[in-house]
């Protein structure tokens, strides 16, 4: 068996008291020396003295400033020439014109207007002598414009064309263009319009080709050409055994005519060689004399042939018409002509 271990010891228990009893008078002393130096007054120094320190403030935003706004520049008022003396002679007294406006802006002050400036007074000037009339001008004579024989002139032609007429129609067929030019010779314009007629138991017993000029018209010429050319003494259907025709039928279809309204000659011309039926005789005459009471408007007759009976009427019919009687001169363009004129 292990003897036990004997304890060694390096210190004694006299060298820790010593040691303990050491430290002790250290701190002892130590704190002595605080005590005194925390109670000794410190020295100020001069010239800083000791300002407590205070926190900074937040610093705030600045507003902002406005813009200046831009001011108009003041309007300067023009200058006023001063009005200049009018130039003599002159009827009237010198009035000075007015100053334009100044516009009422501050802080413009407007020039003050210039005085008008007394004008010299003009002398009165003598009148002027009339000048002399001028010298009359040289001019050759003109020729004296062509007059006319007729008037601007519309005729109507109420024309028989039962049997016994063929010749007189087949010949104012053949001549009608020679009747325009004479009549266009003889007056500023000519209207024609043709008016057919046969015995009133017939039909047709009467046709009609409406009023045309026929001046500077060869469509209207060619018209009434193409009318005539239709006339037959064939056409008419029904009986035809008296002497007696329908006068009175085409006569109030001839004065019922829509003439030209600024031609105030009118002409009816009734070429047969008929008379009116016994009961339409004063009709007949009645119509021709109311159509003639009418200023430059009349009824004229040509008698085709030689028929006693037939000649009384005719000469009666243009009487109450006022109008020419033209008896048979064998050529129905003379008669046509002498009827007219």
């Amino acid at each position: 068996m292990k003897p036990p271990l004997q304890e060694r010891e390096g210190f004694g228990t006299s060298a820790i008291d010593l040691f303990a009893s050491g430290m002790g008078a250290f701190i002892l002393i130590a704190l002595v020396f605080m005590v005194l130096f925390a109670a000794t007054p410190r020295p100020e120094q001069p010239g800083t003295p000791e300002v407590p320190a205070a926190p900074c403030p937040t610093p705030e935003p600045c507003p902002e400033v406005p813009a200046c706004p831009a001011c108009p520049p003041p309007v300067a008022c023009p200058e006023v020439p001063a009005p200049a003396c009018p130039e003599c002679p002159t009827p009237e007294p010198t009035v000075c014109p007015q100053a334009p406006p100044c516009p009422s802006a501050e802080p413009v002050v407007c020039p003050e207007q210039p005085a008008c400036p007394v004008c010299a007074v003009c002398p009165e000037l003598p009148e002027p002598a009339p000048a002399p009339p001028p010298a009359p001008a040289l001019s050759c004579p003109q020729p004296a414009p062509q007059t006319s024989l007729l008037p601007e002139t519309d005729i109507v032609f109420v024309l028989d064309t039962t049997g016994s007429m063929h010749r007189e129609i087949e010949s104012l067929k053949r001549e009608l263009h020679i009747l325009v030019q004479v009549l266009e010779r003889m007056m500023p314009s000519v209207g024609i319009g043709v008016v057919t007629f046969n015995d009133r138991l017939q039909r047709p017993p009467a046709r009609h080709h409406p009023l045309r000029g026929l001046t500077n018209d060869e469509d209207a010429i060619r018209d009434i050409n193409r009318f005539l050319r239709s006339i037959s003494v064939t056409d008419a259907r029904g009986p035809n055994d008296d002497i007696a025709e329908a006068v009175l039928i085409a006569l109030r279809v001839a004065v019922g005519t829509s003439f030209r309204e600024h031609v105030r000659h009118r002409i009816v011309i009734v070429v047969t060689d008929a008379y009116a039926y016994d009961d339409e005789v004063a009709a007949t005459l009645r119509l021709a004399e109311a159509f003639a009471r009418v200023e430059g408007q009349r009824v004229s007759t040509v008698h085709v042939r030689d028929s006693s009976d037939a000649e009384t009427y005719l000469q009666a019919l243009a009487e109450a018409g006022g109008g020419e009687f033209v008896p048979d001169r064998g050529s129905i363009l003379a008669n046509v002509l002498l009827g007219i004129l």
